[in-house]
């Protein structure tokens, strides 16, 4: 049953919608950087890195701890040579597991060899180039850091907006994610009303912890997704206002089991939110977050989803057709629809 299971996750189509570039690089991908960086001379500060970058369901490490593990994938990112390399490796990555659509995330940076706009021009150009020889339809996120001070909002929103306009077969949405204990939302909202205002979807990191008020700013807010969602249900750290709001709003979730699980969000699958979302008939989206950082894949989490919560394939190939319906490229959405109705129809789902 177990290896059946796998091989439907495995050839379900399915939508990735909330996956960070630097946290999803694969071993192989950062082995293949760290050679890049040995060929090219570049100083190479990555040899106690490996063990490090990846979070385990048994690791100490606690969900403050997991963003500095970003900076060993920075290390490896920081020319444009190389976050071409890693762009066009973690594509692959996530076509070889069955994704049919994936919208990547990634926040514009300063580097000693780049600028933001070399950053996000070389993702842009990467995804263009990607697309000549993969099946896989990929589409950018610009994230803001929750870190960033004023002006670094102001600029991202700016460069989001203009790429936006360059590119609008690329680039679709606006997030903010990073360490939640950091900084207010109240902050991003006028950058965020800017970015809504000339087309961009939003996505907002709501509910990784305990904070009911911000919270409710974020769903009054009305974004168009929202990721994790965890401290939003009264039994979970947020309160009966947030978690009726939720429900009102339905706004969509994108739920990442085992980063919330490895990073102590959750103390384990069962105890997992997704139930309560899932039963309350919120549209969840099933993610990786860092598939690289968390040890997983889309059909991984496809499969512990399933036997956590015993779903049939039939749901299971139903929560990958409704996440179609909340992706931000609304030029292929019925693209996706077809796709995954023919799935379903094709195994008599």
């Amino acid at each position: 049953m177990a290896l059946a299971l796998d091989s439907f996750c495995r050839e379900l189509p399915k939508v990735e919608l909330h996956a960070h570039l630097n946290g999803s690089l694969s071993r192989d991908t950062m082995l293949q950087l760290k050679r890049f960086h040995a060929d090219s001379g570049l100083a190479d500060q990555t040899n106690a890195f490996f063990d490090e970058f990846q979070v385990g369901a048994g690791d100490t490490r606690k969900l403050s701890d997991c963003f500095q593990v970003f900076s060993i994938a920075h290390t490896l990112t920081s020319t444009p040579e190389t976050l071409a390399l890693a762009t066009t490796l973690t594509l692959q990555d996530f076509q070889d597991d069955g994704c049919c659509y994936l919208e990547l995330r990634s926040t514009p940076r300063d580097t000693p060899h780049m600028t933001k706009v070399s950053y996000i021009e070389t993702i842009i150009q990467t995804i263009q180039k990607s697309s000549r020889h993969l099946t896989m339809i990929t589409r950018l996120i610009v994230s803001i850091n929750r870190n960033s001070t004023c002006s670094e909002i102001d600029e991202i929103t700016n460069l989001a907006i203009q790429y936006y306009k360059n590119y609008p077969d690329i680039v679709v949405g606006l997030e903010i994610s990073g360490d939640p204990t950091v900084g207010s939302f109240q902050t991003f909202v006028p950058a965020l009303n800017k970015a809504r205002a000339a087309g961009l979807k939003i996505s907002l990191h709501c509910g990784e912890v305990c904070n009911p008020q911000e919270v409710m700013d974020m769903l009054k807010f009305k974004p168009d997704r929202i990721g994790h969602g965890i401290c939003i249900h009264p039994n979970y750290g947020g309160t009966d206002e947030t978690w009726a709001k939720l429900c009102e709003l339905k706004i969509p979730v994108e739920v990442c089991l085992t980063s919330n699980v490895n990073t102590k969000s959750s103390p384990d699958y069962d105890s997992h939110h997704f139930k309560h979302l899932y039963e309350a008939e919120i549209p969840v989206i099933i993610c990786t977050d860092d598939k690289g950082v968390f040890s997983t894949s889309l059909s991984q989490e496809y499969r512990i989803c399933a036997e956590t919560f015993n779903l049939t394939p039939s749901k299971l190939a139903r929560l990958s057709l409704n996440a179609c319906q909340y992706i931000f490229a609304d030029d292929t959405r019925k693209m996706l629809n077809d796709k995954l109705l023919n799935f379903i129809n094709k195994n008599a789902l």
